[in-house]
């Protein structure tokens, strides 16, 4: 393995603190094209880490394999907790070594008390509405943390994308916007092999999911000048395997849009 940069090390002590927990667990968020590089399709490239906060969504009940909420593990170990509501101790959100924050996630439709069983009732958790989808469409990849290998879940590729394009105009500002535009070209420009995920993109279209998503890429990718085509470009940073990042977006997405509207 390469060595690891300060957030990296954060992050594998984190699955190791989670470990009993992780089959209840879905990584979701900017360090899940990080799993796929590293640890699913194994791949060398470069800016894999755009991201400290750690995401995780809620998926079922609490595993056998876990004796105790995930409020009781985390609560003995080396972290800060940081309080939402001032003067109410509860509910709180973890920072491993005080500073990188773990957050979990769960659909709008998981009731409060397999939330419960799994958190405890004292954790912070956002609820989503469509979230399920990335619940039910996840893989699992063997993760080394310290000593030991890890189950660790995360959503499919096609199901990230998906995902990604099909909420990027409901975030609350650009940055964010930006940030997901770029996980999107991420996964669109390193999967291995991209005609089975197309394939996959294609079958989730003709199940009717996420409609909106050739729209949004029209939105965002309509010529060299939109604004995900900067975006991704300013994300990206210097490439030393493409000449124009910009145009290879421009392009990478609106292929995209017309395998959806083809399957449509």
């Amino acid at each position: 393995m390469p060595r690891l940069s300060a957030p990296e090390k954060s992050f594998y002590r984190v699955l190791e603190d989670l470990r009993d927990h992780l089959p209840a667990l879905t990584l979701v968020g900017g360090w899940v094209p990080f799993i796929y590089a590293r640890h699913v399709w194994k791949t060398e490239t470069v800016h894999l880490v755009t991201t400290v906060d750690i995401d995780f969504g809620l998926t079922g009940q609490a595993p056998a394999s876990s004796k105790e909420t995930i409020f009781e593990t985390l609560s003995k170990l080396d972290y800060r907790e940081r309080h939402m509501d001032i003067g109410r101790l509860r509910p709180i959100v973890f920072y491993k070594e005080g500073k990188i924050p773990v957050e979990f996630i769960a659909d709008a439709a998981m009731k409060t008390t397999a939330i419960a069983a799994i958190l405890g009732p004292e954790i912070h958790v956002n609820k989503l509405e469509g979230f399920e989808f990335l619940m039910k469409n996840r893989l699992g990849a063997g993760v080394k943390a310290g000593l030991q290998t890890l189950m660790l879940y995360c959503p499919r590729p096609s199901a990230f994308l998906l995902h990604k394009l099909a909420t990027v105009t409901q975030r609350e500002d650009d940055f964010k916007r930006a940030k997901d535009l770029y996980y999107a070209y991420f996964v669109l420009r390193y999967v291995p092999d991209i005609a089975s995920l197309y394939r996959e993109v294609q079958e989730y279209r003709g199940q009717g999911v996420f409609p909106q998503v050739p729209g949004n890429i029209e939105a965002y990718f309509s010529s060299l000048t939109s604004r995900g085509c900067l975006w991704v470009e300013r994300e990206n940073g210097p490439d030393e395997y493409i000449r124009d990042v910009r145009r290879d977006a421009y392009e990478r997405f609106n292929k995209l849009k017309d395998t959806l509207q083809s399957s449509g």
